[in-house]
């Protein structure tokens, strides 16, 4: 399974780290591959939570990723942040979302 996250540089140094199709699943880290691996870690637990409580597995659509994005953009202009922002994907093994 594949989904986009979003990374955003902090205003002191480091990456926050979103993905969209899973609401509050939120990470970060020093470096874009610490973000990602946080991230990524992040997802699977959400996506195990998911599981055990037999809630359906996320569904990434263009538009929850762009109204994400929309967002981050948004708050970073109201922070006066630059409007800098990049998109990932994140693969997770199938067998811990089956």
């Amino acid at each position: 399974m594949k989904l986009t996250v979003i990374l955003a540089p902090e205003a002191k140094g480091g990456y926050s780290a979103i993905c969209p199709a899973i609401p509050g699943c939120v990470s970060q880290g020093d470096s874009v591959k610490e973000a990602l691996a946080n991230i990524r870690e992040a997802i699977l637990l959400c996506l195990e939570v998911r599981k055990d409580e037999d809630l359906p597995l996320p569904v990434e659509t263009p538009e929850v990723v762009a109204e994400e994005i929309r967002i981050c953009l948004r708050d970073r202009a109201e922070e006066s942040l630059p409007l800098t922002i990049e998109t990932r994907e994140v693969e997770v093994e199938a067998e811990v979302v089956a």
